[in-house]
């Protein structure tokens, strides 16, 4: 027995339409654009019936996917078309680390923004110093900076930065080296460069001296220019004239 006309579905076509087909004979059906088939695209007549009809089931994606660590830019819609993207940025703290777009690919989100945590807690604890501006948390590139406390000297870089969830190496407080005459007068010693009754030197600053007058150096001469070391100075000696 012959077939009539094809059914119709709903958001699609039959190609090719006549009226009337043979055993055996097949249609194919096409969807509107915005929907896809369900089930085989092709039917048969079979002795005066058709086989099962297919669905035309739209490819748009509902329900934008929501994320941690990245917020949605733009106007929000009920639907989005297969194809179309959607674009993504990261919240505080968060760095792109690649794409910042999803897209809608029948019916269902493909992919998803790749943010990374960048932001840093805890600054390094420096010994014998304090830290300006501390709080739980810091974005990337942001800085803070020591102070050392009574009579310590900075060494080092007094910001720290937070640079992709790292800091950068912090600086140290060092005990300053105060010499007084005192000291110098028990070595027979004397400043090379100045004379005052009491210095201050820094870690590491190097510190001159010469014998006094009527004195001739007893310990080595590279001891005569010492080095300021975490508050502590290793004295040159100096002995009297004699003859």
């Amino acid at each position: 027995l012959p077939c009539g006309l094809p059914p119709s579905i709903q958001n699609g076509v039959v190609r090719h339409k006549k009226d009337s087909y043979q055993y055996g004979e097949k249609v194919t059906y096409t969807c509107n654009e915005g929907f896809r088939i369900y089930g085989f695209a092709s039917i048969r007549c079979l002795g005066g019936k058709w086989s099962r009809t297919p669905k035309c089931i739209s490819t748009d994606c509902f329900n934008l996917p929501s994320f941690d660590d990245a917020v949605f830019i733009g106007q929000k819609k009920k639907s989005y078309r297969s194809g179309e993207q959607v674009a993504f940025k990261c919240r505080s703290y968060y760095q792109l680390n690649g794409s910042n777009t999803i897209q809608c690919v029948k019916s269902k989100w493909i992919g998803r923004p790749v943010c990374k945590d960048v932001s840093c807690v805890n600054p390094p604890r420096v010994e014998n110093a304090v830290i300006r501006n501390d709080r739980p948390r810091y974005l990337n590139g942001e800085r803070v900076r020591y102070e050392c406390i009574g009579t310590y000297d900075i060494l080092g870089d007094v910001d720290v930065t937070c640079l992709n969830g790292t800091w950068t190496k912090p600086p140290q407080c060092k005990e300053v080296c105060e010499i007084s005459e005192e000291m110098m007068k028990k070595h027979n010693i004397q400043l090379k460069w100045t004379t005052p009754k009491k210095l201050y030197s820094k870690t590491q600053d190097h510190i001159e001296f010469i014998c006094k007058s009527g004195y001739h150096p007893v310990t080595p001469d590279h001891t005569f220019r010492t080095v300021c070391q975490e508050g502590k100075v290793v004295y040159p000696h100096c002995g009297q004239n004699t003859g």
